[in-house]
């Protein structure tokens, strides 16, 4: 019986001696002002995705939960859009929060003690754009073979 050997060779990038993060930031070309909590207001509007999370429910199932959070979700009026792993919510930023403050206030008055919120927040002040147009540009981007 023969033997094979086999040799396998890394190719290794050398380490670079530059900082992750640069010592002098090169985007920002003005500090920013120093203001007080109680002056300094929120942002006007907002896309928040949340994912609402109930824990020590009597079942492995949370879809009782989930289908009271999206009636009172549609019930409020605000822009929303379901998905297969939480929520897109758009309107104010007072709006959006509101909404997802009284989401665990409901779970929490239907005997459910704890509730976990992932949350990601987005703003932009330099247009408005739903969350419908940012999937259609990236949509569109596709389409046209750009990617």
């Amino acid at each position: 019986m023969s033997k094979i050997t086999t040799t396998t060779r890394l190719l290794l990038r050398p380490l670079t001696t530059r900082p992750i993060i640069p010592s002098t930031p090169r985007h920002f070309t003005t500090t920013l002002p120093k203001m007080s909590p109680s002056t300094l207001p929120t942002p006007a509007s907002c896309y928040a995705d949340f994912c609402l999370i109930p824990i020590g429910t009597p079942t492995p199932s949370v879809a009782k939960e989930v289908a009271s959070v999206q009636s009172l979700i549609r019930d409020s009026g605000i822009k929303h859009t379901m998905h297969s792993a939480g929520t897109t919510l758009e309107g104010s930023w007072d709006d959006v929060f509101r909404v997802i403050g009284q989401a665990h206030s409901l779970v929490h008055q239907s005997g459910i003690v704890r509730v976990q919120t992932s949350l990601r927040v987005g703003t932009r002040t330099d247009k408005k754009q739903t969350a419908e147009e940012k999937v259609k540009r990236v949509e569109d981007i596709l389409a046209a073979g750009q990617q």
